[in-house]
């Protein structure tokens, strides 16, 4: 059996030092990306541009659906307390954004029904699926290399405490776009959720961990502590002082841990 690897041990950090002192590229490369969140209204935009843009020119026969059309649609269907999710959640607290296919908003389940029809009647080409913590709606005309469809819109529901909290006390409206967004706290509990949850895919976790370390370091001067600990204990009961951990750990630039 090969030996497990400390990326910790300074042994390690030596050899690697002394192997690779002289190369300074990546200081220099890294130097020129933004630190501070790009902000959600072109976080946005910026996501929106490059999926819409992808499928264009890729995928000319998929159903191209932006968040702005999804919200739309749920408006207009008098969907009470929405709030997006996933990356078009937090693209805002990242400080560079990057692109999406599927759009997730989250409700809650009083409005399962109600949001799940007016998606179904705007967008009648799509494949839906009812699952027993969201609504997927799936394209047939844009398939991954399996031949199954790829997601579009997921209606989510909230499956834990900590998700109906969210919607219940921690939705902000960007003041430029309108749109309901997760707090910062929200959005970096909800990706803490994904990386201690034992039924995430491995590959998966591994860009929930990187999210959320580039949200933590972005936004560590707004983060209200208190309330991350207290969203994190609604996952487990020692959340809480972990994610203290990983925030610290990514304010200083160090590894995450196995989860």
């Amino acid at each position: 059996m090969d030996p497990i690897i400390d990326v910790n041990d300074p042994a390690r950090i030596a050899a690697i030092n002394a192997a690779m002192g002289k190369d300074t590229f990546w200081i220099a490369h890294d130097a020129l990306d933004p630190k501070e969140p790009s902000g959600h209204a072109y976080g946005i935009g910026v996501s929106t541009r490059l999926t819409s843009y992808y499928r264009k020119t890729h995928r000319k026969n998929a159903v191209d659906v932006t968040p702005d059309e999804v919200i739309e649609c749920l408006v207009t269907a008098n969907v009470k307390n929405w709030v997006l999710m996933g990356l078009h959640g937090y693209v805002g607290y990242l400080p560079m954004p990057r692109a999406t296919q599927d759009v997730d908003v989250m409700v809650p389940y009083s409005q399962k029904e109600r949001a799940s029809k007016a998606v179904a009647a705007q967008w009648p080409m799509l494949v839906q699926v009812d699952l027993s913590q969201v609504v997927r709606f799936m394209d047939p005309a844009d398939t991954f290399d399996d031949g199954k469809p790829k997601p579009v819109i997921d209606i989510m529901l909230p499956w834990s405490k900590f998700q109906e909290t969210i919607l219940k006390d921690h939705v902000l409206i960007d003041a430029k776009s309108g749109h309901r967004i997760p707090t910062v706290e929200a959005a970096i509990v909800s990706k803490y959720a994904a990386l201690v949850s034992p039924h995430r895919d491995d590959e998966k976790k591994s860009y929930d961990a990187g999210d959320m370390k580039r949200i933590m370091k972005a936004n560590h001067a707004y983060i209200r502590r208190e309330i991350l600990t207290s969203l994190a204990n609604e996952i487990w009961e020692q959340g809480g002082a972990e994610i203290l951990k990983l925030l610290d750990l990514a304010i200083e630039g160090k590894p995450f841990p196995a989860l």
